[in-house]
Protein backbone atom coordinates (compact mmCIF):
# COMPACT_ATOMS: atom_id res chain seq x y z
CA UNK A 1 0.00 0.00 0.00
CA UNK A 2 1.36 3.39 -0.95
CA UNK A 3 1.77 5.84 1.93
CA UNK A 4 2.50 9.48 1.13
CA UNK A 5 4.41 11.40 3.78
CA UNK A 6 4.51 15.16 4.03
CA UNK A 7 8.21 15.96 3.86
CA UNK A 8 8.29 19.60 4.85
CA UNK A 9 6.45 20.57 8.05
CA UNK A 10 7.62 24.20 7.95
CA UNK A 11 5.52 26.61 5.83
CA UNK A 12 7.49 28.07 2.93
CA UNK A 13 6.71 31.24 0.98
CA UNK A 14 6.47 29.57 -2.40
CA UNK A 15 3.34 29.39 -4.51
CA UNK A 16 1.87 29.10 -7.99
CA UNK A 17 0.91 32.37 -9.67
CA UNK A 18 -2.20 33.86 -8.13
CA UNK A 19 -2.05 31.67 -5.03
CA UNK A 20 -1.59 33.37 -1.63
CA UNK A 21 2.06 32.63 -0.73
CA UNK A 22 1.49 32.97 3.00
CA UNK A 23 -0.73 29.91 2.99
CA UNK A 24 1.22 27.71 0.61
CA UNK A 25 3.82 25.10 1.51
CA UNK A 26 6.46 23.37 -0.52
CA UNK A 27 5.04 20.05 0.64
CA UNK A 28 1.68 20.94 -0.86
CA UNK A 29 3.33 21.36 -4.26
CA UNK A 30 4.42 17.70 -4.25
CA UNK A 31 0.97 16.31 -5.00
CA UNK A 32 0.10 12.71 -4.04
CA UNK A 33 -3.06 10.81 -4.96
CA UNK A 34 -6.44 11.24 -3.28
CA UNK A 35 -7.66 8.55 -0.89
CA UNK A 36 -4.17 7.19 -0.18
CA UNK A 37 -2.78 6.71 3.31
CA UNK A 38 -0.98 9.85 4.40
CA UNK A 39 1.46 10.76 7.17
CA UNK A 40 0.83 14.46 7.88
CA UNK A 41 3.45 16.93 9.01
CA UNK A 42 0.98 18.42 11.49
CA UNK A 43 -0.50 16.13 14.18
CA UNK A 44 -4.26 15.94 14.58
CA UNK A 45 -5.58 18.77 16.74
CA UNK A 46 -8.13 16.49 18.38
CA UNK A 47 -6.31 13.24 19.12
CA UNK A 48 -2.65 13.98 18.31
CA UNK A 49 -2.30 11.13 15.81
CA UNK A 50 -0.28 11.44 12.61
CA UNK A 51 -2.08 8.93 10.44
CA UNK A 52 -4.52 10.09 7.84
CA UNK A 53 -6.21 9.58 4.51
CA UNK A 54 -5.69 12.23 1.88
CA UNK A 55 -9.16 13.37 0.79
CA UNK A 56 -8.17 16.30 -1.44
CA UNK A 57 -5.07 17.61 -3.22
CA UNK A 58 -6.46 20.80 -4.83
CA UNK A 59 -8.32 23.82 -3.53
CA UNK A 60 -11.31 25.50 -5.16
CA UNK A 61 -9.00 27.46 -7.47
CA UNK A 62 -7.13 24.36 -8.59
CA UNK A 63 -3.98 25.19 -6.64
CA UNK A 64 -2.18 22.46 -4.63
CA UNK A 65 -3.67 21.89 -1.19
CA UNK A 66 -3.33 18.69 0.82
CA UNK A 67 -6.35 17.94 3.02
CA UNK A 68 -6.11 14.93 5.32
CA UNK A 69 -8.68 13.11 7.44
CA UNK A 70 -7.37 11.63 10.69
CA UNK A 71 -7.76 7.86 10.66
CA UNK A 72 -8.32 7.78 14.43
CA UNK A 73 -10.96 10.47 14.99
CA UNK A 74 -12.11 11.82 11.62
CA UNK A 75 -10.96 15.43 12.09
CA UNK A 76 -10.10 16.82 8.65
CA UNK A 77 -7.49 19.51 8.11
CA UNK A 78 -5.00 21.18 5.77
CA UNK A 79 -1.47 19.87 6.00
CA UNK A 80 0.97 21.35 6.79
CA UNK A 81 -0.68 24.14 8.74
CA UNK A 82 0.63 27.70 8.24
CA UNK A 83 2.24 29.49 11.16
CA UNK A 84 0.30 31.74 13.51
CA UNK A 85 2.26 34.78 12.26
CA UNK A 86 1.39 34.03 8.64
CA UNK A 87 -2.28 33.65 9.50
CA UNK A 88 -2.38 36.92 11.44
CA UNK A 89 -0.88 38.84 8.52
CA UNK A 90 -3.13 37.16 5.99
CA UNK A 91 -6.39 37.90 7.83
CA UNK A 92 -5.43 41.46 8.72
CA UNK A 93 -4.38 42.45 5.23
CA UNK A 94 -5.55 40.06 2.51
CA UNK A 95 -8.36 37.67 3.39
CA UNK A 96 -11.41 39.81 2.64
CA UNK A 97 -9.84 41.25 -0.50
CA UNK A 98 -9.04 37.82 -1.91
CA UNK A 99 -12.19 36.10 -0.63
CA UNK A 100 -14.71 38.87 -1.41
CA UNK A 101 -12.59 40.86 -3.90
CA UNK A 102 -13.09 44.00 -1.83
CA UNK A 103 -11.51 45.87 1.07
CA UNK A 104 -14.95 46.75 2.47
CA UNK A 105 -18.35 45.13 1.88
CA UNK A 106 -20.48 46.30 -1.04
CA UNK A 107 -24.18 47.03 -0.53
CA UNK A 108 -24.92 43.75 -2.28
CA UNK A 109 -22.81 41.86 0.26
CA UNK A 110 -24.28 43.88 3.13
CA UNK A 111 -27.80 42.89 2.09
CA UNK A 112 -26.80 39.24 1.71
CA UNK A 113 -25.10 39.17 5.11
CA UNK A 114 -28.13 40.89 6.62
CA UNK A 115 -30.43 38.14 5.36
CA UNK A 116 -28.17 35.52 6.92
CA UNK A 117 -28.03 37.52 10.17
CA UNK A 118 -31.82 37.41 10.39
CA UNK A 119 -31.83 33.62 10.02
CA UNK A 120 -29.36 33.31 12.90
CA UNK A 121 -31.19 35.85 15.03
CA UNK A 122 -34.10 33.47 15.57
CA UNK A 123 -31.77 30.97 17.28
CA UNK A 124 -30.10 33.70 19.32
CA UNK A 125 -33.48 34.83 20.63
CA UNK A 126 -34.07 31.33 22.00
CA UNK A 127 -30.70 31.22 23.76
CA UNK A 128 -30.48 34.69 25.29
CA UNK A 129 -32.68 37.74 25.73
CA UNK A 130 -31.67 41.41 25.85
CA UNK A 131 -29.74 42.85 27.60
CA UNK A 132 -27.59 39.69 27.53
CA UNK A 133 -23.85 40.07 26.96
CA UNK A 134 -22.92 38.62 23.56
CA UNK A 135 -19.53 38.12 21.91
CA UNK A 136 -19.46 37.70 18.12
CA UNK A 137 -16.16 36.06 17.19
CA UNK A 138 -15.26 36.78 13.58
CA UNK A 139 -17.73 39.62 13.11
CA UNK A 140 -16.87 40.34 9.46
CA UNK A 141 -18.62 43.45 8.18
CA UNK A 142 -20.67 43.79 11.38
CA UNK A 143 -24.14 43.06 9.99
CA UNK A 144 -25.01 40.47 12.63
CA UNK A 145 -23.37 42.53 15.38
CA UNK A 146 -25.47 45.53 14.36
CA UNK A 147 -28.69 43.51 14.40
CA UNK A 148 -28.06 42.32 17.95
CA UNK A 149 -26.88 45.70 19.23
CA UNK A 150 -29.92 47.43 17.71
CA UNK A 151 -32.19 44.93 19.45
CA UNK A 152 -30.83 45.61 22.91
CA UNK A 153 -28.06 43.04 23.31
CA UNK A 154 -24.79 44.24 24.80
CA UNK A 155 -22.63 43.26 21.88
CA UNK A 156 -18.86 43.00 21.53
CA UNK A 157 -17.16 41.61 18.44
CA UNK A 158 -13.74 40.45 17.30
CA UNK A 159 -12.67 40.95 13.68
CA UNK A 160 -9.07 40.65 12.44
CA UNK A 161 -9.56 42.24 9.02
CA UNK A 162 -8.80 45.94 9.16
CA UNK A 163 -11.03 47.07 6.30
CA UNK A 164 -14.19 45.22 7.33
CA UNK A 165 -13.78 46.02 11.03
CA UNK A 166 -13.28 49.75 10.52
CA UNK A 167 -16.17 49.84 8.06
CA UNK A 168 -18.48 48.28 10.65
CA UNK A 169 -17.32 50.63 13.38
CA UNK A 170 -17.87 53.72 11.24
CA UNK A 171 -21.11 52.63 9.57
CA UNK A 172 -22.94 50.94 12.46
CA UNK A 173 -21.18 52.18 15.58
CA UNK A 174 -20.67 48.62 16.85
CA UNK A 175 -17.98 47.63 19.33
CA UNK A 176 -15.58 45.51 17.27
CA UNK A 177 -12.10 44.75 18.62
CA UNK A 178 -9.06 44.24 16.35
CA UNK A 179 -7.00 41.08 16.14
CA UNK A 180 -7.64 37.38 16.28
CA UNK A 181 -8.86 35.18 19.10
CA UNK A 182 -5.23 34.82 20.19
CA UNK A 183 -5.08 38.58 20.76
CA UNK A 184 -8.40 38.92 22.58
CA UNK A 185 -8.70 39.10 26.34
CA UNK A 186 -11.92 39.13 28.36
CA UNK A 187 -12.82 38.33 31.93
CA UNK A 188 -13.86 34.81 32.85
CA UNK A 189 -17.63 34.26 32.64
CA UNK A 190 -18.15 37.65 30.95
CA UNK A 191 -20.66 36.58 28.29
CA UNK A 192 -24.08 34.95 28.27
CA UNK A 193 -23.72 33.92 24.64
CA UNK A 194 -20.83 33.62 22.19
CA UNK A 195 -21.46 33.28 18.47
CA UNK A 196 -18.85 32.07 16.01
CA UNK A 197 -20.02 31.73 12.42
CA UNK A 198 -17.63 30.40 9.79
CA UNK A 199 -14.59 31.31 11.86
CA UNK A 200 -13.68 28.15 13.78
CA UNK A 201 -12.43 26.51 10.59
CA UNK A 202 -9.89 29.33 10.28
CA UNK A 203 -8.30 28.69 13.69
CA UNK A 204 -4.87 27.09 13.68
CA UNK A 205 -5.74 25.41 17.00
CA UNK A 206 -9.52 24.94 17.27
CA UNK A 207 -9.22 22.90 20.48
CA UNK A 208 -7.43 25.77 22.23
CA UNK A 209 -9.81 28.29 20.66
CA UNK A 210 -12.90 26.52 21.96
CA UNK A 211 -11.35 26.22 25.42
CA UNK A 212 -10.66 29.96 25.46
CA UNK A 213 -14.21 30.78 24.37
CA UNK A 214 -15.60 28.46 27.05
CA UNK A 215 -13.80 30.36 29.82
CA UNK A 216 -15.48 33.59 28.69
CA UNK A 217 -18.94 32.05 29.01
CA UNK A 218 -20.81 32.27 32.28
CA UNK A 219 -21.75 28.85 33.74
CA UNK A 220 -24.74 27.70 31.72
CA UNK A 221 -23.96 30.18 28.93
CA UNK A 222 -24.17 29.10 25.29
CA UNK A 223 -21.82 28.86 22.34
CA UNK A 224 -23.53 29.02 18.93
CA UNK A 225 -21.33 27.65 16.12
CA UNK A 226 -21.66 27.35 12.36
CA UNK A 227 -18.97 25.79 10.15
CA UNK A 228 -18.84 24.18 6.70
CA UNK A 229 -20.15 20.62 6.88
CA UNK A 230 -17.50 17.98 6.11
CA UNK A 231 -20.26 15.49 5.27
CA UNK A 232 -22.27 17.71 2.93
CA UNK A 233 -23.71 16.24 -0.25
CA UNK A 234 -25.12 19.53 -1.56
CA UNK A 235 -21.92 21.52 -2.13
CA UNK A 236 -20.08 21.54 -5.42
CA UNK A 237 -16.98 19.31 -5.23
CA UNK A 238 -15.00 22.05 -6.95
CA UNK A 239 -15.98 24.70 -4.41
CA UNK A 240 -15.52 23.05 -1.02
CA UNK A 241 -11.87 23.28 -0.03
CA UNK A 242 -10.34 26.70 0.50
CA UNK A 243 -6.78 27.63 1.44
CA UNK A 244 -8.04 29.78 4.33
CA UNK A 245 -10.12 26.95 5.81
CA UNK A 246 -7.67 24.98 7.92
CA UNK A 247 -10.16 22.51 9.44
CA UNK A 248 -13.31 20.74 8.26
CA UNK A 249 -15.74 19.38 10.82
CA UNK A 250 -18.15 16.47 10.91
CA UNK A 251 -20.54 16.25 13.90
CA UNK A 252 -18.52 13.65 15.83
CA UNK A 253 -15.11 15.38 15.82
CA UNK A 254 -16.65 18.80 16.53
CA UNK A 255 -18.57 17.41 19.50
CA UNK A 256 -15.43 15.76 20.89
CA UNK A 257 -13.47 19.01 20.54
CA UNK A 258 -16.22 20.90 22.35
CA UNK A 259 -16.41 18.37 25.19
CA UNK A 260 -12.66 18.59 25.69
CA UNK A 261 -13.09 22.36 26.08
CA UNK A 262 -15.74 22.04 28.78
CA UNK A 263 -18.78 22.38 26.55
CA UNK A 264 -21.86 20.15 26.47
CA UNK A 265 -23.67 19.68 23.13
CA UNK A 266 -27.33 20.72 23.00
CA UNK A 267 -27.70 20.65 19.22
CA UNK A 268 -25.35 19.33 16.53
CA UNK A 269 -26.93 19.33 13.07
CA UNK A 270 -24.60 18.16 10.33
CA UNK A 271 -26.93 16.22 8.06
CA UNK A 272 -25.44 15.50 4.60
CA UNK A 273 -28.37 17.42 3.09
CA UNK A 274 -26.96 20.66 4.54
CA UNK A 275 -23.95 22.68 3.42
CA UNK A 276 -23.23 23.91 6.95
CA UNK A 277 -22.95 22.22 10.32
CA UNK A 278 -24.79 24.10 13.07
CA UNK A 279 -24.19 23.43 16.76
CA UNK A 280 -25.15 24.88 20.13
CA UNK A 281 -23.11 24.05 23.22
CA UNK A 282 -23.53 24.96 26.89
CA UNK A 283 -20.69 25.65 29.28
CA UNK A 284 -20.26 22.75 31.70
CA UNK A 285 -18.55 22.65 35.08
CA UNK A 286 -15.51 20.81 33.70
CA UNK A 287 -14.09 19.38 30.50
CA UNK A 288 -15.09 15.82 29.69
CA UNK A 289 -13.45 13.17 27.54
CA UNK A 290 -15.36 11.18 24.95
CA UNK A 291 -14.46 8.23 22.79
CA UNK A 292 -13.89 8.66 19.09
CA UNK A 293 -16.70 7.44 16.88
CA UNK A 294 -15.36 4.46 14.90
CA UNK A 295 -17.22 5.59 11.79
CA UNK A 296 -16.07 9.24 11.82
CA UNK A 297 -13.08 8.71 9.52
CA UNK A 298 -14.99 6.39 7.19
CA UNK A 299 -17.92 8.81 6.99
CA UNK A 300 -15.71 11.73 5.90
CA UNK A 301 -13.78 9.66 3.36
CA UNK A 302 -16.99 8.23 1.91
CA UNK A 303 -18.54 11.70 1.70
CA UNK A 304 -15.53 12.86 -0.34
CA UNK A 305 -15.73 9.83 -2.63
CA UNK A 306 -19.42 10.47 -3.26
CA UNK A 307 -18.93 14.17 -3.87
CA UNK A 308 -18.49 14.07 -7.65
CA UNK A 309 -19.41 16.64 -10.26
CA UNK A 310 -21.84 14.30 -12.01
CA UNK A 311 -23.66 13.47 -8.77
CA UNK A 312 -23.80 17.17 -7.91
CA UNK A 313 -25.22 18.16 -11.31
CA UNK A 314 -27.82 15.38 -11.27
CA UNK A 315 -29.09 16.23 -7.80
CA UNK A 316 -32.43 18.01 -7.61
CA UNK A 317 -31.20 20.03 -4.63
CA UNK A 318 -28.51 21.57 -6.85
CA UNK A 319 -31.09 23.16 -9.12
CA UNK A 320 -33.39 24.18 -6.30
CA UNK A 321 -30.40 25.85 -4.68
CA UNK A 322 -29.47 27.55 -7.96
CA UNK A 323 -33.00 28.95 -8.30
CA UNK A 324 -32.92 30.21 -4.72
CA UNK A 325 -29.54 31.87 -5.29
CA UNK A 326 -30.81 33.51 -8.47
CA UNK A 327 -33.77 34.97 -6.58
CA UNK A 328 -31.48 36.12 -3.78
CA UNK A 329 -29.11 37.82 -6.24
CA UNK A 330 -32.07 39.63 -7.77
CA UNK A 331 -33.00 40.95 -4.33
CA UNK A 332 -29.39 41.97 -3.69
CA UNK A 333 -29.18 43.89 -6.96
CA UNK A 334 -32.44 45.65 -6.13
CA UNK A 335 -31.06 46.67 -2.74
CA UNK A 336 -27.84 47.87 -4.36
CA UNK A 337 -29.74 50.03 -6.85
CA UNK A 338 -31.84 51.64 -4.10
CA UNK A 339 -29.02 54.08 -3.35
CA UNK A 340 -29.14 53.61 0.42
CA UNK A 341 -26.18 53.53 2.75
CA UNK A 342 -25.19 50.22 4.33
CA UNK A 343 -26.84 51.20 7.60
CA UNK A 344 -30.07 52.31 5.92
CA UNK A 345 -30.10 49.08 3.90
CA UNK A 346 -29.91 46.99 7.06
CA UNK A 347 -32.40 49.16 8.94
CA UNK A 348 -35.01 48.64 6.22
CA UNK A 349 -34.37 44.90 6.10
CA UNK A 350 -34.25 44.35 9.85
CA UNK A 351 -37.30 46.45 10.67
CA UNK A 352 -39.33 44.44 8.19
CA UNK A 353 -38.16 40.99 9.34
CA UNK A 354 -37.28 41.56 13.01
CA UNK A 355 -39.08 44.69 14.23
CA UNK A 356 -37.85 46.27 17.42
CA UNK A 357 -39.78 45.76 20.63
CA UNK A 358 -39.85 48.02 23.64
CA UNK A 359 -37.67 45.49 25.49
CA UNK A 360 -35.16 45.04 22.69
CA UNK A 361 -35.00 48.55 21.28
CA UNK A 362 -31.50 49.98 21.17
Amino acid sequence: MRVFQSTNPAPRLRAPIGYPPALTTEAALSTPTRFTDYIPASPCNLCGAREGTLVETRDRRGAPLNVTCCRHCGLTYVDPLPSSAELARFYAERYRREYKSAETPSIRHVFRAGRVALERFHTVALLAQPPARVLDCGAGGGEFAYLLASRGYRLTGIEPNDGYREFARAEYGVDLRPGTLDDASFADAEFDLITIFHALEHFRDPRLGLAKLATWLRPGGHLYVEVPNALTEVSSPSNLYHYAHLFYFAPGPLTRLARSAGLVPLLVDGAPSKANLTAVFRRAEAATASEAEPSAHADVVEANRRRTLSRYLLSGSTWVGAANRLWARTQEKRASRAGRSARATLDALYEKEAPRTSRGAG
